[in-house]
């Protein structure tokens, strides 16, 4: 009997300890701790990791008149979501000279507050109200044309505009790399007439990433100390995979696959035909595009951007806005160092190349 109280004692002593150094690390933002219990929230908040759903047949979008915190080393952003579900004002208002906006997070203002996102300084730039329709958790092309079909088309728009990240896109919704996955999101293959069709595995759950186990989700919504777990296996991760691949030098831009390429130019050619008003693809680089630019690779040698330029001499109702030629004296200013995510100065420099070709029509 004495062994198990001193074990008990031991055991209640270590949840003491590692409860009251979590709550610290979190506080000082010493590991860049996002995760903050349930119990601990306000009544409009919901934790970080669940304010995103997979439950619409474009996959992630958000939870409805919602609010969530994401706090990190770099940032700290607060993100509301309105009556339908986006990360934007109310839509109560919509009128038929509103901007439609879709893409991934960079759409979405991940890691930035409402008013520092692109999508607000185009407006305060223009004049113009914009729609946002952009959501991060693995978001491609295939989804920005889905959610634009299904959901955004039905409100009142005459422009459309696409924010595409190459060093993601090409390959988020190739089913090929995502094997074996439940998550319920929409995935393409191509079809015996060397055309491309969209699926959802039979055999998706959805909201799959949330469904966890009642103990885990008990010590998720209850201690401090799930945040310290969660961060230490989202290092461990990063840290085994710069083991096995070394130092990121991927580009989007460069070194996407070609069959990659082939299908999403594809399934932006079926976005800018669907909406058949002026639409604009803004292209957004990372800063290994950047190097990859600057040490001599050619733009004009990649089909991808060859394909859109093509597609702009023959649809006057479609503009190639490519962000990589719009470069300043220091990039990183543009890129949150804790992320990769646009900083406030990053989401306005875009917004200003933006709105100057929104002014021109």
């Amino acid at each position: 009997m004495s062994r198990f109280k001193n074990f008990l004692f031991l055991l209640i002593t270590l949840i003491f300890f590692f409860e009251i150094l979590s709550y610290f690390i979190y506080k000082i933002n010493i590991l860049e701790i996002s995760h903050k219990p349930k119990i601990y929230l306000s009544n409009d908040e919901v934790p970080n990791d669940e304010w995103w759903t997979e439950e619409n047949i474009w996959g992630a979008w958000h939870i409805k008149n919602s609010k969530t915190r994401q706090k990190r080393s770099c940032y700290d952003a607060t993100y509301i979501s309105n009556e339908v579900g986006a990360r934007d004002s109310s839509f109560s208002l919509n009128n038929s000279n509103d901007i439609i906006l879709i893409g991934d997070s960079f759409a979405e203002g991940y890691g930035v507050n409402l008013n520092n996102t692109s999508q607000k300084y185009i407006e305060d730039l223009t004049g113009l109200n914009v729609l946002n329709f952009g959501v991060s958790n693995n978001f491609g092309v295939v989804q920005y044309y889905v959610i634009y079909k299904n959901f955004a088309k039905n409100y009142n728009h005459n422009k459309l505009i696409i924010f595409f990240l190459p060093s993601n896109d090409f390959g988020e919704n190739d089913y090929n790399n995502w094997q074996g996955s439940k998550r319920y999101r929409p995935y393409y293959k191509e079809n015996e007439d060397n055309n491309y069709e969209i699926f959802i595995p039979t055999d998706a759950i959805k909201n799959y990433k949330s469904k966890t186990k009642k103990i885990k989700k008990i010590f998720k919504d209850y201690f401090w100390t799930s945040g310290l777990f969660l961060n230490l296996n989202y290092n461990y991760k990063i840290y085994r995979a710069k083991k096995k691949y070394g130092k990121d030098t991927f580009s989007g831009y460069f070194d996407s696959k070609l069959d990659q390429q082939k299908a999403t130019i594809y399934f932006i050619k079926k976005i800018i035909k669907d909406a058949n008003i002026d639409t604009y693809l803004v292209s957004i680089p990372r800063l290994q595009d950047f190097d990859k630019l600057n040490k001599g690779e050619n733009l004009n040698d990649v089909y991808w951007i060859k394909s859109l330029n093509d597609i702009g001499k023959n649809n006057k109702n479609f503009t190639f806005i490519d962000l990589i030629k719009h470069p300043i004296s220091n990039l990183n200013d543009l890129y949150l160092k804790c992320d990769g995510h646009w900083t406030p100065k990053g989401n306005k420099w875009s917004a200003e190349i933006i709105s100057a070709h929104l002014l021109k029509n």
